[in-house]
């Protein structure tokens, strides 16, 4: 009999509940953080950390020297090895990998989503080679939750949090498919929000099942594909990988990595992706530029840090070295007077679906409600009344208020856009050519939402 979402729910419930003593096998975790208008996602490295043990993960599934941490030769994109038969309740079940972050790597309250990609593929163990998965075998992914569009943002009805959701927002049938010809089902679930620490830590679920929804498959190894998203940034965490064990000896489970690897595999991690969008000297990333940045560069430069890809905002003359210039350097720059810490900690764009960055001059819009469909996009100022288009994408409702846009007029409307520290309403008109000029720009004292 076929095995639907619901049914999938409670088929972990109680085999949960049926087990005495539960099974913890060794996995890797994502990791996940956000920097600045980006979010990104890689191997969990917290110390003792379940789910973060990468020197251990060889020896326990036994993998070949030289096979940690895995990365696709081709594509350079980090994966994350698993065992379906690795939960009390079968051979074709798995939680893992789960998706956790650190103490304020992620702001408060902020809602990560997956964005499931590319196809289904596997590794033929009777003929050792890669190839589209068979239509009769599918990996749902069960678990992600389905979010509407009454997203709220009001203080008062939000317990004080930055946003937060109505009754019934979320159901719990929300699954995504992944088949040979692509995905099916929901594309895109939310995976969790975030504490008041931004630490986040949630295990959906894997089940290798066939079209029918009845869980089982062939043995071999299985590989998807999926990146990560954030309501307050506007890239998303580059692809990432995961390789399922369904039944296959360690032995041919290592080849089928080695087969993604190549033979000599990756010794090394990769290295932290650089920034699409940063201020000069805000080397803490929370925006702006005060004494704590400068703080950082003194210390670095006490210290004879050697300038590498994790610390290379510190050097802000850019002249190859962090030493005590780079501090004055920064000093000059503060973007808040006095070089003082703010009393009030800043809004972000967990508010608005709007935000200006003044060291860039880019209008990021993270929701724009057009003709029924809700879109992604960047706008780069050229003057002071002149934006070009520059980043458009597909996308899904985020906001309680998104930006509006009429397709017959040409009309951008912005119900409020957060610009250091205060909220503007603004309206632009489409002039031609990816174009958009300033009709109107007026502050205003509160979120359209909590305007009474």
């Amino acid at each position: 009999m076929a095995m639907n979402c619901r049914n999938h729910f409670l088929y972990l419930a109680l085999t949960t509940v049926l087990t005495i003593q539960p099974v913890f096998a060794q996995h890797l975790d994502v990791a996940v953080w956000g920097q600045g208008n980006a979010l990104f996602a890689g191997y969990c490295r917290t110390s003792a950390a379940i789910g973060c043990d990468l020197d251990g993960l060889a020896d326990a599934l036994g993998l070949p020297d030289g096979t940690l941490p895995p990365i696709e030769a081709v594509t350079n994109k980090p994966i994350f090895t698993v065992d379906f038969g690795d939960l009390s309740g079968g051979d074709f079940s798995t939680r893992n990998p789960g998706f956790q972050s650190v103490r304020n790597a992620l702001l408060p309250n902020e809602l990560i989503s997956y964005r499931a990609l590319g196809k289904l593929r596997y590794w033929d163990p009777a003929t050792s080679t890669w190839g589209d998965a068979s239509p009769d075998v599918q990996i749902r992914l069960f678990g992600g939750l389905e979010g509407n569009a009454e997203v709220l943002s009001d203080f008062a009805q939000c317990a004080g949090q930055l946003l937060c959701f109505s009754e019934n927002s979320f159901g719990i049938d929300g699954s995504t498919i992944f088949t040979g010809n692509g995905i099916q089902g929901s594309p895109e679930l939310v995976v969790d929000i975030t504490d008041s620490n931004g630490i986040l830590h949630t295990h959906l679920s894997f089940f290798l099942e066939n079209q029918a929804g009845e869980v089982g498959g062939p043995s071999g190894a299985y590989l998807i594909e999926m990146q990560l998203i954030s309501n307050a940034r506007f890239f998303p965490s580059d692809p990432i990988l995961v390789l399922f064990n369904a039944g296959i000896d360690p032995g041919e489970f290592g080849a089928a990595l080695i087969a993604l690897t190549g033979e000599a595999g990756n010794n090394e991690l990769p290295q932290q992706p650089e920034l699409p969008v940063s201020i000069p000297g805000d080397v803490d990333l929370d925006g702006d530029v005060d004494r704590i940045d400068v703080a950082l560069i003194l210390l670095a430069a006490q210290n004879n840090e050697t300038l590498n890809t994790t610390n290379a905002a510190f050097d802000v003359d850019q002249d190859g070295f962090i030493t005590r210039a780079d501090a004055l350097l920064a000093k000059t720059r503060c973007t808040l007077r006095l070089c003082s810490i703010p009393i009030e900690a800043p809004a972000t764009a967990l508010n608005v679906a709007a935000t200006y960055d003044h060291a860039s001059g880019i209008l990021s819009l993270n929701d724009i409600h057009v003709d029924g469909g809700h879109f992604r996009a960047q706008l780069q100022q050229r003057d002071d009344l002149i934006f070009t288009l520059t980043q458009l994408q597909s996308d899904i409702s985020r906001y309680a208020t998104p930006v509006q846009y009429d397709a017959a007029t040409g009309m951008l409307d912005i119900p409020a856009v957060f610009v250091n520290g205060k909220f503007y309403q603004a309206i632009l008109k489409n002039t031609g050519n990816s174009l958009f000029a300033v009709e109107s720009f007026q502050e205003i004292d509160a979120l359209p939402n909590q305007i009474d």
